[in-house]
């Protein structure tokens, strides 16, 4: 599991860094990182399998890859290296860190290590957002990659225990949202981290902590506007100005992917609406526009892809999670504020970006929701006993 943790964000940096030069060999590597990382998965899973126990969200996860594999093979819909990583890397990382912590505690040494990979994360992202605002490469491409530091944030709330070290990396990755111009991201960031302090000040307990943590919500939100306003004003990043546009550009032009997806589905026959058309066929077959693109949409995406019941099992994982951040509010457990905020950016990111249907961006939240309901579940056993 070390190497597969290890694995996981070495895949990320080098999928950062082919950005910045195009280096097709650090490609490959990343990819390589990935396949690692999925092995080991597999063997974590083989080796434990008399343990295994059966739960909803293990359930659910499981069918959805088996029938994936299966509406793949039924459509030839295979392309290389992307298919089994792209269906097999996100669900099973999930699985695994479920059900490696409900019996086991993480490496001693991963609150370092998972700092020092954020950092490395976010001075690439300095290259990859001076790329983008440059005008230089494919801008959408390079810069959609700084979500990364968005959704490998809630690992760091979830082993750093020094506080400095947690809001630094929380600065960074807010400079880096609103620097990059990302609508959805920067949203999704700034949302998220309300949720999670609000919810934190609801565990407090306390009507005196309680009030402490609003107000310092309140100056937090504060000196978060005044800084943008300032790189707004200073630096010409024009974030006020692309949001302004979203009534009006339909989201970069969502609008025309959701609704080209959309009739394409209307259009097919009664099993490519149960069943799908196969593996990203959104991108691969129908390309909205004649572009190579995904709809912006998970669910949109699943819908095309994987039909009525693809698309019904990907709805049923989500709102599984959210049934367990509502017990985990009522129960005011630790992790309802971490579990909060991954809640509010696979909201976002999926409803507007592409998210669940490859195995990129969605990589450390994966791995953050295993972690968190492995330990939960493994604190709830432990107090039953």
């Amino acid at each position: 599991m070390g190497i597969a943790y290890n694995c996981l964000f070495f895949s990320i940096i080098l999928k950062m860094l082919y950005q910045t030069n195009q280096n097709s060999t650090i490609r490959l590597l990343g990819f390589g990182m990935q396949a690692i990382a999925l092995l080991c998965y597999f063997f974590e899973e083989l080796i434990t399998l008399k343990r295994k126990s059966i739960n909803s969200i293990t359930l659910i996860l499981g069918i959805l890859i088996v029938y994936q594999c299966v509406i793949t093979i039924l459509n030839n819909s295979i392309y290389l290296p992307y298919t089994p990583i792209d269906i097999f890397i996100w669900p099973l990382s999930v699985i695994v860190y479920y059900n490696f912590t409900c019996h086991n505690e993480m490496n001693k040494n991963i609150e370092k290590k998972t700092f020092i990979y954020y950092l490395i994360m976010c001075l690439i992202s300095v290259s990859l957002v001076r790329i983008h605002l440059a005008g230089n490469g494919n801008i959408g491409q390079v810069v959609f990659l700084t979500y990364y530091c968005l959704t490998a944030l809630p690992l760091i709330i979830i082993f750093l225990k020094e506080k400095n070290s947690r809001n630094l990396c929380m600065l960074l990755c807010i400079a880096i949202s609103v620097a990059s111009t990302k609508r959805t991201g920067t949203i999704a960031l700034i949302l998220g981290i309300l949720v999670m302090l609000v919810l934190d000040a609801h565990i407090q307990g306390s009507l005196r902590e309680k009030w402490k943590k609003y107000m310092y919500l309140f100056i937090a939100i504060c000196i978060g506007s005044g800084a943008v306003l300032y790189l707004e004003n200073r630096s010409g990043l024009e974030i006020f100005d692309r949001f302004s546009k979203l009534s009006t550009d339909g989201g970069s032009g969502r609008d025309v992917i959701w609704a080209i997806t959309l009739q394409a589905f209307k259009m097919s026959n009664i099993r490519e609406k149960i069943l799908g058309h196969g593996f990203q066929s959104v991108y691969y077959r129908l390309k909205p526009g004649g572009f190579s693109r995904f709809s912006h949409n998970s669910y949109i995406e699943y819908l095309y892809d994987y039909g009525i019941i693809g698309l019904s099992l990907l709805v049923l994982f989500v709102l599984s999670l959210i049934i367990i951040e509502i017990k985990f509010i009522r129960e005011k457990n630790k992790y309802a504020p971490v579990m909060g905020m991954l809640l509010i950016i696979t909201i976002f990111l999926s409803a507007f970006s592409y998210f669940f249907e490859e195995s990129n961006i969605i990589q450390p939240t994966a791995v953050a929701y295993g972690i968190i309901l492995g330990q939960a579940h493994k604190e709830r056993k432990r107090y039953e006993n």
